[in-house]
């Protein structure tokens, strides 16, 4: 599970990202969607997934 230390360092880097960096989440993200990830995993991995959507637009 992501911690709020964890969440907040995650958004800091997607906001200050680079335009290739975007646009290597955005691939990372079209790998994962549809995915499914391990049970103990899952709540953190939908968390990135909907921070991703959100600073991508997407």
């Amino acid at each position: 599970m992501l911690g709020d230390a964890d969440r907040a360092a995650v958004l800091e880097r997607m906001v200050s990202a680079s335009q290739a960096e975007l646009s290597r989440f955005r691939e990372l993200l079209a790998l994962v969607r549809g995915t499914e990830p391990l049970p103990t995993h899952r709540e953190a991995f939908a968390w990135v997934v909907a921070a991703l959507h959100a600073q991508l637009g997407s």
